[in-house]
């Protein structure tokens, strides 16, 4: 669960970080076709990227989300990992990952071979930003379900792409399990950066996480790709202030500049520093997440509402509206990149 501070003006003090924060209530879109201002709206999990994002099930004891960033390697919150009822860690043997986690649907899943978690990690509740810098495991799965789920890349979030965030040229989205929305996937995204704490270890946004998003994913939207930048392990909003995450900095695993525990456990994975992998051919998961180009089609007016699945040509004379719209190519094609522009133009 993403834990809260028992009380945030304290905690602020404590770590030295003044928080400015108004709500804003940004409008997202849901998948059929309305405007929501909530800001989470539920998303087809069987669809890269979303694919690659999953629940750890704990020992038939609740869930946190969990990421992959290749075909068998897991990262989540630590302390998802622990029980505190029994005051123990749990063994490998009682941790399960699905992906692409959809009403109760168990296609994509592997039971956890072993993990690893940071050597300084001591789980305490309520938490404290500093006890967040080392909230981190790695698991290793015994299946490797991500050629079929896909996986994340991987990229540290410097001041030139916050510039760009800025700018809306790139966008960071939230996606994962809520405790109040367990057995589906929903998702932000347009969150505003509002800083760094610790030391830039910790990033805050004001996208809106609770119980169950813990280890979930913030995700990048940058150059035609999508790609994980942290992992969720604190929640620091007030109910004065609204939502404030905040999230663990990959550059903690970098290995230029990070912590070596951090940095050792993850270049002892597959996982590398470059671009995800989607789904592979013939997997249950979709390459390219159609649904969602739908919606958002629908929703900003370029597709009518009717029935579920559109056609492949009402699709394509769409897109291409879109793109003329803004100066784009106009070959009407369905990809990662249209989505993340579908986006874009979702948060204007």
């Amino acid at each position: 669960m993403v834990t809260p501070f028992a009380d945030l003006r304290a905690a602020a003090k404590s770590i030295g970080f003044v928080i400015l924060l108004c709500l804003t209530a940004g409008q997202a879109f849901a998948l059929d076709g309305t405007i929501r201002t909530a800001g989470r709206v539920e998303i087809n999990a069987m669809e890269y990227p979303w694919s690659a994002v999953g629940r750890v099930n704990a020992g038939g004891r609740g869930h946190c989300t969990g990421f992959l960033v290749s075909e068998r390697h897991v990262i989540t919150a630590a302390h998802c990992l622990f029980d505190p009822r029994a005051g123990r860690w749990r063994g490998p043997i009682e941790l399960h990952f699905i992906a692409g986690y959809q009403r109760d649907r168990f296609i994509l899943h592997s039971k956890v071979a072993s993990y690893r978690r940071a050597e300084n990690y001591e789980y305490a509740n309520p938490v404290s930003a500093r006890a967040a810098l080392h909230d981190w495991a790695i698991l290793t799965l015994e299946k490797p379900i991500g050629r079929k789920a896909g996986w994340l890349g991987m990229k540290k979030l410097d001041s030139l792409m916050m510039s760009r965030i800025k700018a809306g040229d790139a966008l960071l989205i939230q996606a994962g399990y809520r405790r109040d929305r367990a057995h589906v996937m929903s998702a932000g995204w347009g969150c505003t950066f509002r800083g760094f704490i610790q030391r830039g270890r910790l990033i805050t946004h004001d996208c809106n996480v609770i119980q169950g998003d813990s280890g979930s994913p913030l995700i990048l939207f940058a150059d035609s790709d999508f790609y994980a930048i942290g992992l969720h392990a604190i929640d620091l909003r007030s109910d004065k202030d609204g939502p404030l995450a905040g999230v663990l900095s990959f550059s903690l695993f970098h290995p230029d500049g990070g912590r070596r525990d951090a940095a050792s456990a993850l270049s002892g994975t597959s996982a590398r520093w470059a671009q995800g992998m989607p789904p592979g051919q013939g997997s249950e998961a979709a390459m390219v997440p159609l649904r969602t180009i739908d919606s958002l089609l629908v929703s900003l007016g370029y597709l009518q509402r009717r029935a579920e699945q559109q056609s492949q040509e009402a699709r394509v004379q769409a897109l291409k509206r879109f793109q003329g719209d803004r100066g784009l190519p106009k070959d009407g094609r369905a990809s990662l990149d249209i989505l993340g522009k579908l986006l874009l133009a979702a948060t204007r």
